[in-house]
């Protein structure tokens, strides 16, 4: 199967969006938001954006931040998405993509490359346990909006 690892281009959205859908099948998506949202990311030079293409097609996209704490020397690569197309999983595309993240890493000065991943998303844990990632921590989020006391 020939696979093209590339940053992604404007004339990508609608693939990626169609990708979005199904990490999360029962959220409706705010194509405007999300337009808003990719444009500014593949404008900055903190964001790497990457798309699998197959025969013209976008079948597998990520999205990198570079990133730095106080924890660790060096800088830190988040892979902020992460997703392949579900007809095109298990067939080593996934692998594909995640070595060019990591050599993007290496090309950034990264000591790490970092991803959060939603519970329900069994089988990309597995994956990512087969890339050498490791579970050690949780992920806690709070929506500024809600009205609840701190």
């Amino acid at each position: 199967m020939n696979i093209l690892i590339r940053k992604a281009r404007n004339d990508d959205f609608n693939n990626i969006v169609e990708l979005f859908k199904q990490l999360w099948p029962d959220k409706k998506s705010n194509p405007k938001r999300l337009l808003t949202a990719f444009t500014s990311m593949i404008l900055s030079e903190n964001y790497e954006l990457l798309c699998a293409e197959k025969d013209g097609v976008v079948i597998g996209f990520c999205s990198l931040l570079l990133s730095h704490n106080f924890w660790v020397e060096g800088n830190i690569l988040y892979i902020t998405t992460f997703i392949i197309d579900e007809k095109y999983r298990n067939q080593g595309i996934g692998k594909k993509l995640m070595e060019a993240v990591n050599e993007i890493a290496r090309e950034k000065g990264c000591k790490k490359i970092e991803l959060e991943s939603g519970f329900h998303r069994k089988d990309a844990h597995t994956f990512y346990g087969k890339m050498g990632f490791d579970k050690r921590a949780y992920f806690f989020s709070r929506d500024v909006r809600q009205k609840t006391k701190i």
